[in-house]
């Protein structure tokens, strides 16, 4: 009987033992479990203070591009500008031959360069006709005062002028006829001038060109920006979907913090990146209706 008890208090001993081990490993969780809750605290903490830096650098730099936008419409550096929330894609149609077309017809530059050929046409056409002679017909106007001077008559006899013609004022016909001696400098104008107007030619043709170049570049630029829209807005909604899902497990304890910082870091890096494509998009759209000089948007 004596021998019986001894396993019976070693038992005891065992299952004091077990129970003094699951208490501490259940002190060990709770402790690993308010440690992790901490450094998530902290983490966003951290975010916070990153995010709330970069808001106030961005505040800044629209506050900069403002005063630059007053400065260029010649207006004081306070005045207001009102700027929308958001903004959405601008409708255009780009359409090759029409473009071109409007382009070659209400281009500044473009207008700039067939105005001066037609001048130097003129100028040609001038220079030309002074190399003819000129003829010159017209009326000669005189005024005549009456005079008091004596004057001698076929007989003889002297007293006051009496003539009918005195104080009557006179009118003659005029014809003059002027030839240019120096042809040759007339002949070199010309050639001059028509050297000027092959060469305003040359230069719409270069600028129409370049105009092209430039346009079809824009073209390629708006359409990249619509691709990268298109792109975006597909990430968008799958970055969403997948945000939701790993806050859902985080809530649920199968995933921790790092994992939805950094897919709410995807979401907000694709929201940025759609909003610059639209804006790119945007000013396309605007450069290629300022190169073309129209309003319109077909």
């Amino acid at each position: 009987s004596g021998m019986s008890g001894m396993p019976m208090g070693g038992n005891a001993n065992s299952v004091v033992s077990n129970s003094g081990m699951s208490s501490m490993g259940a002190s060990s969780d709770n402790m690993s479990s308010v440690s992790s809750g901490m450094s998530d605290i902290l983490r966003i903490r951290l975010e916070m203070l990153e995010l709330d830096s970069m808001m106030e650098s961005i505040l800044s730099e629209m506050e900069t591009e403002k005063v630059r936008f007053n400065v260029l419409l010649n207006r004081s550096i306070d005045s207001k500008i009102s700027v929308p929330e958001s903004f959405e894609q601008t409708p255009f149609l780009f359409d090759a031959a029409s473009t071109m077309d409007k382009m070659a017809d209400q281009n500044p530059m473009l207008g700039m360069i067939n105005e001066e050929e037609l001048a130097y046409k003129a100028k040609a056409e001038m220079d030309k006709k002074m190399s003819y002679p000129m003829f010159g017909i017209g009326l000669q106007y005189t005024f005549i005062n009456k005079s008091k001077s004596v004057v001698i008559d076929d007989m003889g006899s002297s007293g006051m002028n009496g003539s009918s013609m005195n104080g009557k004022d006179m009118i003659m016909p005029m014809l003059s006829v002027s030839v240019p001696v120096y042809r040759n400098k007339y002949k070199a104008q010309q050639r001059e001038t028509n050297f000027h107007r092959q060469e305003s030619r040359e230069k719409y043709t270069n600028t129409y060109r370049l105009l092209e170049a430039e346009l079809y570049k824009m073209k390629h630029q708006l359409d990249d920006a619509s691709r990268k829209m298109i792109l975006y807005k597909k990430q968008l909604e799958l970055a969403q979907t997948t945000y939701n899902l790993m806050v859902q497990e985080f809530v649920s304890g199968t995933s921790d913090l790092t994992n939805v910082i950094q897919i709410q870091r995807q979401l907000l890096d694709y929201q940025l990146k759609n909003v610059e494509a639209i804006a790119d998009y945007n000013i396309m759209a605007t450069s290629i209706q300022k190169l073309i000089s129209f309003k319109d948007t077909e």
